[in-house]
């Protein structure tokens, strides 16, 4: 595996570029233990090792995670955003710079991209060795880091604790937002107020084009579609827990007597409002002062 440190070489005797390599994730390293088990995993040394992964090369002889040489470790490429990948999934590794560079320059580690978007779902991209996973569905009850029960049916093997959520969806995006979803339904939107749209989403119906808001939800509402590939928009109603922070924007609660309010302390709510729009005097102000709010939430 050394030669792949090295730059690609031409017929002419010039090197240009470097070598990267694809491939199909086989292990990740979350600590002393392999995840979820009291297995003692032989790739920690130390808490700089998380987030390594062994992994077999595609396209070439290593075809299986049985072969005892599936790969040399690889790192996160990122510092700044963490999300490891699960078993099976697809990713890019290249050849960078070590703790050793100094002592000399061909001192170098792989270190590896996040996940391909395979199925362009964020729940997960895995894509499984056709010949393994035979193996797998054959006992996978006896396979380790298999996810899979004989009552719900077999299904890919992503780990020992993660299984696959088909209805987890992607949320819609429309024009200038920046998204990011995790794996199992959080998510936070820095979108904007749409007027044109106004049908598509639950805040473009007041505001001004382009004003902004932010959403973060901690899970989405059941979806109303068959596909696992369509899309969904946050709805404060059907979500699990959410924060809007808007700007412009009116957000409607369907049924605010019904709505959890125990994080406020000892309120009282009214019983003839039924739907209470944001922004605007939340309606427990209008029964007591901000003084007496507070002094109910620290008793």
């Amino acid at each position: 595996m050394a030669s792949l440190f090295n730059n690609m070489s031409f017929t002419d005797g010039t090197s240009k570029g470097q070598y990267f390599i694809i491939g199909r994730v086989k292990s990740i390293v979350f600590g002393p233990y392999k995840g979820g088990t009291k297995e003692v995993d032989s790739d920690y040394n130390d808490p700089s090792d998380i987030g390594k992964i062994r992994y077999e090369t595609l396209y070439s002889p290593y075809v299986t995670s049985y072969s005892e040489a599936v790969s040399e470790p690889a790192f996160p490429i990122y510092n700044f955003i963490k999300q490891y990948p699960v078993l099976n999934e697809i990713v890019l590794v290249i050849a960078g710079p070590s703790q050793k560079l100094n002592d000399k320059v061909s001192n170098q580690q792989f270190f590896y991209f996040p996940a391909y978007n395979l199925w362009n779902n964020p729940n997960h991209g895995a894509f499984p060795n056709l010949q393994e996973l035979k193996k797998y569905l054959s006992g996978f009850l006896n396979v380790p880091l298999y996810s899979g029960s004989p009552v719900t049916g077999s299904s890919i093997p992503l780990g020992s604790t993660f299984k696959e959520n088909s209805n987890i969806r992607n949320l819609q995006p429309f024009e200038g937002d920046t998204i990011i979803q995790s794996r199992f339904g959080q998510s936070i939107r820095f979108g904007s107020t749409v007027p044109s749209l106004k049908s598509s989403n639950n805040w473009s119906n007041s505001g001004d084009n382009g004003d902004p808001i932010t959403i973060l939800i901690n899970k989405q509402g059941k979806p109303n579609t068959l596909s696992k590939f369509d899309t969904i928009v946050e709805d404060i109603n059907r979500d699990g827990s959410s924060i809007y922070m808007t700007s412009t924007q009116e957000i409607f609660l369907e049924d605010i007597n019904n709505f959890p309010l125990r994080s406020f302390g000892n309120i009282i709510t009214p019983t003839s409002q039924p739907i209470l729009q944001i922004p605007r005097t939340p309606i427990f102000n209008e029964l007591s002062s901000h003084a007496e709010q507070d002094k109910n939430i620290n008793e």
